[in-house]
């Protein structure tokens, strides 16, 4: 019983002593630390030799590999950005003008004036559309004029193009347009005669002689394009090709096929087959107004028109007020030449067996004195189109779309297109 006593007052005993021990520990690391409560540890150092265990998670070197790469990483995004940044600068690189800058003023003036722009072979393109069409067809931009950077990100444009960036009201005081797209691209004028047809392209050419209104020529030139045509040539007389308005009518069919500005009549046998046939869309039927021409042109004229000179003295009698060349007596003559020419409907034709070639002259002007030679020459037909009761005639790029797809049609019938 004494050795039971004993065994309990040591056991309830010995927790105090062990607490009044780890008490004065305590005290002493609490009195020890209180130096140095300033300094927060940030890491242990020797973490495997305090605890006497080895790290089951990474090794160091791995650790060091892992950083390194992690670091290479980071660096390659960096320098891919910063090139990227740099191009962006080289290509956006623009000089920023003042409304109404002399620069802006001064290329404006140049270009808008058709022998100046003529002088410096340049033309002015308005739009991303028309800019894009040029582009692709390798026209080689001067000059860039915008308002917004954003139009420049569509067009890949080289980096010598000079690029200007002005006012808003600026670029639509020089525009053209009602609203201006905020875009202008300063062009070498294209060599349009290098332009290729279409693959199985229809064998059929467009002469245009004395087409005045720019948006007749436009649309004349998308219904060639539109057709498939082999080439379109455009008589001197007639509207400038670059024009704005046919620039805009035509929609980018300057680019699109080929086309010969302003031959002379001598020339144009060496731009046509010489099997061809040549057929006349002319409404007036030699109602035309046509430019003066001295009495020697007028007088050589009555041989080819095989018309006798008495006989005009009689039928034509000159008023009081005109001379010799006036354009009363040339219509007359015309007048006189077309009536000789054969006349059939446009559909009784069978185009596919030679090279067509369509002369479409203007509603007011008509066909030019000059051509009647030529004309007389290839033995020339008149194709007329049946109107209704009280239409006199139809607008010139009408007039050749149902002629023009006629010719398609018969052609893809007789299964010669593909």
């Amino acid at each position: 019983m004494t050795m039971i006593f004993l065994n309990i007052v040591r056991n309830a005993v010995q927790p105090t002593r062990h607490a009044r021990a780890l008490n004065a520990v305590d005290s002493c690391v609490t009195r020890t630390y209180a130096r140095w409560v300033s300094r927060k540890p940030i890491a242990i150092v020797n973490e495997d030799e305090l605890f006497d265990c080895e790290d089951t998670t990474r090794p160091p070197v791995r650790r060091e590999r892992r950083t390194s790469a992690r670091k290479s990483k980071k660096k390659k995004p960096q320098e891919g950005k910063t090139e990227e940044t740099e191009n962006a600068r080289k290509k956006n690189l623009f000089m920023k003008l003042k409304e109404n800058d002399k620069i802006v003023s001064s290329l404006m003036t140049n270009l808008k004036s058709r022998k100046r722009r003529e002088k410096n072979d340049e033309i002015i393109l308005e739009g991303q559309r028309l800019i894009k069409d040029a582009l692709k067809s390798g026209a080689i931009p001067n000059a860039m004029i915008f308002n917004d950077l954003s139009d420049l990100a569509a067009l890949k444009l080289p980096e010598e193009v000079k690029l200007y960036k002005v006012p808003y009201n600026t670029i639509q005081l020089w525009s053209t347009l009602t609203t201006s797209p905020g875009l202008l691209g300063i062009f070498k004028t294209p060599d349009v005669q290098k332009n290729k047809p279409i693959e199985n392209a229809l064998p059929l050419t467009v002469i245009c002689e004395n087409i005045r209104e720019p948006g007749n020529l436009g649309s004349i030139m998308r219904s060639v394009a539109a057709v498939g045509c082999e080439k379109l040539i455009l008589m001197k007389g007639c509207v400038d090709l670059w024009d704005p308005k046919v620039l805009r009518s035509a929609a980018g069919t300057h680019f699109q096929l080929p086309i010969y500005a302003f031959p002379t009549w001598d020339e144009i046998p060496s731009l046509i087959s010489e099997e061809s046939h040549i057929f006349i869309a002319d409404s007036n039927f030699g109602d035309e107004f046509l430019p003066r021409y001295s009495p020697e042109i007028l007088e050589s004229s009555l041989q080819i028109f095989d018309i006798d000179p008495e006989d005009l003295k009689t039928k034509f009698t000159l008023d009081s007020n005109q001379s010799e060349e006036t354009i009363p007596r040339n219509k007359y003559l015309m007048k006189q030449f077309m009536l000789k020419l054969p006349i059939i409907p446009y559909y009784s034709i069978d185009y596919t067996r030679r090279e067509s070639v369509i002369i479409l002259s203007g509603e007011t002007e008509g066909l030019n004195f000059n051509s009647s030679k030529f004309l007389k020459e290839r033995k020339s037909i008149r194709i007329n189109i049946p109107l209704a009761k009280g239409v006199d005639s139809l607008n010139a790029g009408v007039a050749l779309g149902i002629v023009a797809f006629e010719i398609k049609r018969q052609f893809l019938k007789k299964g010669s297109l593909l």
